[in-house]
């Protein structure tokens, strides 16, 4: 609202600008430029005052200051207008909103006591909006009245005309004009003659006493009109006039518009005619002095006042003027210049990281002493994706490498101490932690904090987050574990991160990135040892820098967008301190001092490129840095001779592209060997036509001639991979006829043998086109206890290569998900291959993509959630196997998800096909196989859609204003939370038909939190009973939660159930009470 107004004010003001000056210039258009060219300029103009949006520079040189924000005051005792600032600026300071917010947020706030019914906040902007919308419904209804009054009169007083000569003069005036002949009537009730009607055109007449040539330059005029569209000419003015009816100078605007279409017109008419004509046709312009009538709608005339006629008259007989496009070109340029460079500014606003922003998150210290969390894999990839969050409440999201997201609340509000910062923290590195400490402007932390009940081990997730904004607004992320030692409350930081929004620069050249380093260390510090009295470290500024390398090294195309390049550079420099003191720097670590004093490590800095090769923009952008010196690692794997590999993995991660990586860390997840140690099992990726697997990186090796990997320690152990060319049922039955069980998960069949103390595993998986692949493996025993000199047994060595062997088989993955029932892969149509590059772009987060869900052709829920969004479509791509069916009809009646230009639809009436419609309008239509393990492809996209309308629901329930109770505030928060449930459409696994929430607070834990540090003074827990009716069984599951229980209160409906949960409620720096729903328990 208040946008729309600054806006039309904008508008209005620099189109008055425009419509003075060129009133200014009157005198000098009507001497030098046709009418026609005015015309041309005052369509433009009424264009431009139509369009009241905001096209300003991002940074326009001119910030004008909004208008102040003023509140209409009704009391008991006054009413008065009042400066927002001044009447809600204490409450504003203190709660970190703005004036305009706290009056919103008593406005809503319902009210309770009587008493308060007299007492209103009304919002100036909200009074102007109201009457600026009045003035143009009175002026449009003026405006729209007179004009049917007037074809009212017409229609009482029309006849038709009775001369034949008329109607022929006007059929041949039409032709001569190359218009259509519009009807003519005689209606005695107009005293000049006109055109009326935008559609249905009629020529009227005041009488039939016209002579042949005064009737003749009569039509002419009027059929130019209809040439020329000067009624719908005429309608585009009007809608700016009402679209600015409080404006005079549109109005003044208008007066000189309709005179240059007359003028215009009348220059058409008489184009072709010569002087004695022109000065008759000026004699029929006089004969209608006295035929002064208003301007209407849709409607021309060829009467006019005496001063216009004069002027008609001069310019009928006048000489042939300019055109003067140019000047009309040269006066809308200044005018949209002028909207561009001017602006409105913006109220001071208070900031929050919690804005949605994505970062890269840089690892600057972590304790390597601490074992917990040592193999949670989020910290164990260098291009971690963090979201910051703000709607429904402040979370922090984060992305692993394979795209799974997790998400959790966090909490404003506490500070680092010595005791909880500092004294948590054990490890080594360049980190400053009281400075960070110091420097921390703004605190949130991951709520609720519940302590482990004993020491984490190496997979558990950090429990204990804190997110520090610091006094520069730069952001910094801490992680560890809180948990018991007996009695004590124990605190450990494990991970540092600094928060960095992507850097998008371009360089011309590496040359110049090199260059922009070179600048910036110049700026900075550097470190380096002196034996001075002992062994110490100085801090110096920099005199100068070199660079020593900047080569590169591998580069990789196909896989980043069309028209760039992955490349990998290797970059090194030299630092020479100023160091006046003239002392000798004691090389270490692998430094070196040049001869002229610069100060060179061993260290190599890695440089990963998007090299832009085409485009719009060409150059080169640094998406990763690292430094090492002895050799390329990344993400836990070593890439020495790999750097192809290397930079097909980096960017699956950076991009989030769902393919499998080249180099794995840990094949085995923490499986231990065979003496009971953790075995950290890097591996790399075999892959096939259709299949891929991984294999350790030392101690298995491959046969020449066949997929077959044995035991490099000759035990006999190996895995291998055949093509079978038979459906997997006929493959299957060769081994069940001999006695032996199957077991089946999804499209995976495992047969089992054990002959003694030797073991064999056959695993069957499914392909698409009736054909299957075997993963056999085989292991044995042979029961000896003998080691040699270095420890080693056999058996203990087979029952590690056992647990290899399985992550091996777990590892394969059929990528074939997509292909035609036939067995030749060229039949396949090109529908595949728009299924499959559909069901891609599902499911990569990194490209925009328009998707929603629809159901039943009614309500539409945004379906992009990250974490929802790769979750429902990696099932739908990898879970299922799909096969081209006959075409049918797209279903009335279904699910439809849109991306990309492309829609999936499903029916529940066929649960397991698919219609897929792209871009260009081809239907093609899929059917999947059963999976046992996710349903049918219906239950699973209306899963999908189920959680997105639920996760809507949620963000629209508000926080509660600061005028209530906390107690208040609570049942009202906890009544709109639950009450989600029954806005939830029918079918929904979440759809309850009736819903009550008692809440009781929790008084003695509040207390007990608050002297832990976990809440603050403003926050307060409780209880929440939710008495509920399911409407589904499906919807009483997704309720079970351990403490779902029937219900007993006798008030609730017959079939009702009952839960319990804990929530917590504060009052926040917004000014309004935020609730948050823990669990079943604290």
């Amino acid at each position: 609202m208040e946008t729309f107004l600054l806006n039309l004010l904008k508008t209005s003001l620099l189109g008055s600008l425009a419509v003075l000056t060129m009133l200014a210039l009157k005198p000098l258009w009507r001497e030098r430029y046709r009418a026609k060219t005015r015309c041309w300029l005052w369509l433009c103009l009424a264009v431009f005052l139509l369009l009241p949006v905001d096209f300003s520079l991002e940074n326009a040189p001119v910030q004008a200051a909004p208008p102040k924000d003023y509140t209409l005051f009704v009391g008991t005792d006054k009413t008065t207008v009042m400066a927002t600032d001044n009447l809600f600026g204490d409450m504003a300071e203190s709660s970190g909103q703005t004036p305009a917010e706290v009056r919103d947020a008593i406005i809503e706030r319902p009210v309770t006591n009587p008493e308060q019914k007299t007492t209103r906040y009304i919002p100036v902007t909200a009074l102007l909006f109201g009457g600026y919308l009045a003035g143009a419904a009175a002026f449009l209804l003026y405006q729209g009245g007179c004009y049917v009054h007037f074809r009212h009169t017409v229609r009482r007083w029309k006849r038709d005309v009775a001369r034949a000569d008329y109607a022929a003069m006007l059929s041949d005036t039409a032709r001569d004009l190359g218009v259509s002949a519009p009807e003519m009537i005689v209606c005695e009730a107009v005293t000049t003659p006109a055109v009326t009607g935008l559609f249905r055109p009629r020529l009227l007449l005041p009488h039939e006493r016209y002579d042949v040539q005064e009737l003749r330059y009569i039509l002419r005029h009027e059929l130019c009109h209809l040439k020329r569209r000067d009624m719908l000419f005429k309608l585009v003015l009007l809608a700016a006039n009402a679209m600015h009816w409080f404006n005079p100078i549109v109005y003044l605007m208008l007066r000189q518009a309709d005179e240059d279409i007359e003028l215009a017109c009348d220059s058409a008419a008489t184009d072709d005619l010569d002087r004695a004509e022109r000065a008759a046709y000026s004699r029929t312009l006089l004969a209608a002095v006295q035929s002064n009538v208003r301007a209407l709608p849709a409607t021309t005339c060829v009467g006019s006042t005496v001063e216009r006629l004069k002027r008609r008259i001069t310019n009928v007989l006048g000489a042939q003027k300019k055109r003067g496009l140019g000047v009309v070109a040269l006066v809308l340029a200044l005018t949209l210049t002028a909207g561009c460079a001017v602006s409105w500014g913006e109220r001071a606003q208070a900031s929050s990281p919690f804005d949605g922003t994505f970062y890269q998150a840089s690892l600057i210290a972590w304790d390597d002493g601490m074992t917990a969390g040592s193999e949670y894999a989020p910290f164990l990839s260098e291009t971690n994706r963090f979201q910051l969050i703000a709607s429904p409440s402040p979370r922090l999201a984060y992305t692993l490498p394979h795209g799974t997201v997790y998400s959790f609340p966090m909490r404003k509000g506490g500070e680092l101490t010595q005791e909880n910062f500092d004294d948590a923290w054990s490890g080594e590195g360049s980190v400053d932690l009281r400075a960070l400490r110091e420097n921390s402007a703004a605190l949130w932390c991951r709520f609720p904090l519940t302590p482990m009940q004993e020491a984490p081990d190496s997979s558990d997730e950090p429990n204990l987050v804190y997110l520090s904004q610091q006094n520069d607004g730069s952001l910094f992320l801490f992680f560890g574990y809180c948990y018991k030692d007996g009695d004590a409350e124990v605190r450990s930081i494990r991970w540092i991160y600094q928060l960095e929004q992507r850097d998008d620069t371009i360089y011309a050249s590496m040359d110049d990135y090199a260059a922009k380093c070179v600048e910036d260390l110049k700026q900075g510090t550097m470190t380096y040892y002196v034996r001075v009295n002992g062994m110490g470290v100085v801090e110096d500024t920099v005199a100068d820098v070199r660079v020593t390398q900047l080569e590169l090294g591998d580069s990789l195309e196909g896989l980043s967008p069309e028209g760039t390049a992955l490349e990998l550079w290797y970059f090194n420099y030299e630092m020479k301190p100023t160091n006046e003191a003239g002392v000798e720097i004691d090389p270490v670590g692998g430094q070196y001092v040049t001869d002229d004093g610069f100060l060179r490590e061993s260290w190599t800095h890695y440089l990963t490129v998007l090299h832009h090769t085409s485009g719009e923009k060409t150059g080169y952008q640094i998406i990763g840095t690292s430094m090492s010196n002895d050799g390329l690692f990344y993400n836990g794997c070593g890439y020495g001779g790999e750097e192809k590999a290397y930079l097909h993995d980096f960017y699956v991660d950076y991009a989030g592209i769902n393919e499998p990586k080249m180099f794995i860390p840990n094949l085995l997840n923490a499986a231990t060997d065979g003496y009971g140690y953790a075995n950290q099992c890097e591996a790399r990726l075999v892959a096939g036509e259709d299949y891929y697997y991984y294999v350790p990186i030392t101690a298995w090796a491959r046969s020449s001639d066949a997929e077959f990997w044995y035991s490099r320690y000759d035990t006999g152990s190996y895995f291998s991979v055949e093509y079978i060319r038979k459906d997997v049922d006929e493959a299957l039955r060769e081994w069940t006829r001999q006695g032996y069980e199957v077991s089946r998960s999804g499209n995976v069949y495992r047969i089992v043998t054990s002959e003694g103390m030797s073991n064999t595993v056959v695993t069957f998986f499914s392909m698409p086109n009736s054909t299957c692949y075997q993963v056999e493996t085989h292991w044995s025993f042979d029961g000896s206890t003998a080691e040699n000199e270095w420890g080693w047994n056999r058996d203990r060595a087979v029952e590690g290569e056992a647990t290899i062997l399985q992550a091996m088989t777990d590892s394969f993955t059929i990528t074939a998900k997509i292909l035609p029932t036939q067995e030749d892969t060229s039949a396949a149509s090109t529908g595949f291959t728009a299924l499959d590059a559909a069901l891609k772009q599902l499911g990569d987060t990194t490209r925009s993509a328009s998707l929603t869900l629809m159901l039943n052709g009614g309500k539409r829920y945004e379906g992009s959630a990250t974490d929802n969004r790769v979750y429902f479509s990696r099932q739908l791509r990898e879970d299922l196997v799909w096969r081209e069916t006959n075409k049918t009809s797209v279903p009335q009646d279904g699910l439809c998800i849109a991306v990309g230009g492309s829609e999936l639809n499903f029916s529940e009436a066929a649960p397991m096909n698919l219609w897929l419609t792209t871009p260009d309008g081809t239907l093609s239509c899929f059917k999947a196989d059963v999976n046992e393990d996710i349903g049918s492809a219906w239950s699973l996209v209306r899963r999908w859609y189920d959680e997105a309308e639920y996760d809507a629901l949620l963000r629209d329930v508000k926080p509660q204003p600061k005028s209530l109770s906390w107690q208040e505030a609570a049942q009202n928060w906890a009544d709109a939370y639950y009450g989600a449930h029954t806005k939830a459409t029918s079918g929904s696994s979440f759809k309850y038909t009736w819903v009550k929430a008692l809440i009781t607070p929790a008084e003695d834990t509040t207390k007990a939190m608050r002297e832990r540090g976990e809440i603050d003074e403003n926050t307060f827990c409780f209880y929440v009973e939710v008495q509920f009716t399911p409407e589904s069984e499906t919807a009483l599951y997704y309720a079970m939660a351990g403490n779902t229980v029937e219900c007993t209160d006798p008030s609730a409906p017959k079939g009702a159930y009952a839960f319990q949960r804990c929530c917590t409620i504060q009052l926040q720096e917004d000014g309004r009470w935020h609730g948050v729903v823990l669990g079943t328990g604290w």
